[in-house]
């Protein structure tokens, strides 16, 4: 029954949903308090106002590396994430705001064109683009590709979500559980919002609010005859959707996902882009930490 539904993204197993809900929470009050916003803060933290988080991180506990370098993705997933890590290169190449960004990335895209001959293994072509990405400037800060086994996890997350039947419904029923007739809004980050966007065009209640952030809906990896339903469109119950990105997000597909839907689709309003943080332009809680993420919810809550 909770008003505010939250939809994670990626990120290392051992994080809770407890621990998710909470952090999230506390960056949706502190941002309302400062923006003069107390009485919803205070409703929000006290519980007054029900949320909850859907939860999927456990679903890829058969993908979770045993060490700083193993990497346990099946070989079809394995180039997926290929095909993921390429693209989320090429965002910083399109439209990171460091111009010395952008150049790196561009090389590194140009490095990677050399072909991986097939005695390497299925597995080294997604292992040498993880080493490239942990060498770029916004994912090195980031710490998304610390370890070769980090990197290939998070992006083993977005490719097993996309290939792995289990995974995804799963991912998708953890959304529609949670959402309910009394629910004002759901927020969705990162590959939650690929969830959210699939999960609630099966929706069959009115829905006021969605609220994405740091989302790769965009990217060819995800859309080129992977995502459902396509073409692109807004959920038929959806109200309202507003999208927030930062250029340095290296997740961000684009910083105009209006144009990727029909002209006529007035429920996807234009991006708002904030500027988070450099070191971690990705995270979750930066994005909360913006007026542009939680004005909307304002409102409502």
């Amino acid at each position: 029954m909770a008003e505010l539904v939250m939809v994670h993204g990626i990120g290392p197993e051992d994080e809770t949903e407890q621990r998710l809900r909470e952090d999230w929470t506390r960056a949706l009050a502190r941002t309302l308090r400062d923006n003069g916003r107390a009485g919803a803060a205070d409703r929000l933290e006290a519980g007054a106002v029900t949320a909850d988080m859907a939860y999927y991180r456990h679903l890829y506990q058969d993908y979770v590396p045993r060490d700083d370098f193993d990497v346990r993705l099946p070989a079809p997933i394995a180039a997926t994430g290929e095909e993921v890590s390429r693209d989320i290169i090429d965002n910083i190449r399109r439209h990171a705001s460091d111009p010395d960004d952008r150049e790196e990335a561009a090389d590194a895209l140009e490095e990677l064109t050399v072909e991986v001959g097939p005695e390497q293994g299925p597995l080294e072509p997604l292992r040498m683009f993880v080493s490239m990405m942990g060498r770029l400037g916004p994912i090195a800060r980031s710490g998304f590709a610390a370890l070769s086994s980090t990197g290939a996890f998070h992006l083993g997350q977005v490719a097993a979500y996309l290939d792995d039947e289990r995974v995804r419904e799963g991912a998708i029923e953890a959304v529609l559980s949670r959402v309910t007739p009394d629910t004002k809004a759901v927020l969705a980050h990162s590959l939650g919002t690929v969830v959210a966007y699939e999960a609630l065009h099966r929706l069959d209640q009115p829905l006021p609010l969605l609220v994405t952030f740091g989302s790769p809906l965009g990217l060819r990896s995800i859309i080129r005859g992977r995502l459902r339903p396509q073409p692109l469109r807004s959920p038929a119950h959806l109200k309202r959707w507003v999208n927030v990105a930062d250029r340095d997000d290296f997740i961000v597909a684009t910083l105009k996902l209006r144009k990727l839907f029909p002209e006529d689709d007035a429920v996807l309003e234009r991006t708002r882009r904030v500027g988070n943080r450099n070191f971690d332009p990705h995270a979750a809680t930066e994005y909360l930490s913006h007026w542009e993420t939680v004005e909307p919810l304002a409102e409502l809550l």
